[in-house]
Order: C-alpha cells, then sequence, then structure tokens
C-alpha cells in the first residue's frame, strides 16, 4: 500500500509539473507587435457644378456653389427656360448665362 501511495504521490507530483509550464499564470514569450494598418485616403470632393447641361445645349450657373446632379434651367435668347441638370465642366473663358447650343452630341447625353 505504501509503494501505491507513493506512486500515485509521484504520478500527481509529475503531472502537476507538466501541467504547470502551460499554466495560464506562466509567462509566454512577447509576441511582435503587427504594424498598423494603413488609413484609407479619403476621395477628394468633386468640385462643384459649374455649368448646366440639357439636351440642347448648356449655360453657366450663377454661382459656382451649386451642388452636382440637381435640376436647373438656361435661358434661350428668346428668355425661354430650358430644364437641365447641374455638371462640372473645366471651361475656360467667358461663358454667357444664354443656353450655348451643342456643336457636336454630348456624350453623357443618350
Amino acid at each position: 500500500m505504501r509503494f501505491v501511495r507513493s506512486s500515485f504521490s509521484l504520478a500527481l507530483l509529475v503531472l502537476a509539473l507538466a501541467g504547470g509550464l502551460d499554466a495560464p499564470g506562466a509567462q509566454a514569450p512577447p509576441r511582435p507587435e503587427a504594424p498598423p494598418a494603413p488609413r484609407p485616403r479619403p476621395e477628394p470632393a468633386p468640385p462643384p457644378a459649374n455649368i448646366c447641361t440639357t439636351e440642347l445645349g448648356w449655360c453657366q450657373l450663377p454661382t459656382l456653389a451649386a451642388p452636382l446632379g440637381i435640376g436647373c434651367v438656361c435661358l434661350t435668347a428668346q428668355n425661354q427656360q430650358v430644364s437641365g441638370i447641374t455638371r462640372y465642366y473645366p471651361y475656360q473663358g467667358p461663358a454667357s448665362p444664354y443656353l450655348q447650343p451643342h456643336t457636336t452630341p454630348p456624350s453623357t447625353i443618350r
């Protein structure tokens, strides 16, 4: 019986020592820190609308702060209103507030 107790005690001691290495209190080696994830670059804001486009032509907007894609009107030489949509176009030089007819079919109108 004494041999059984000492074998049992020895087995418990071996298990305690073996389990002690993986115990929650055991200190794990430090993990290398991952580099921070790159921040996505914000997309640049589109330029404000500066023209009103219609099926017949385009005209300059009276303000450069108009939002893109909202309804607008151009005036013909006879002061008739033609409905259109605000867009940005990088034109140069002076533009008339009256309807400028399209010289070629615009790619945006189908």
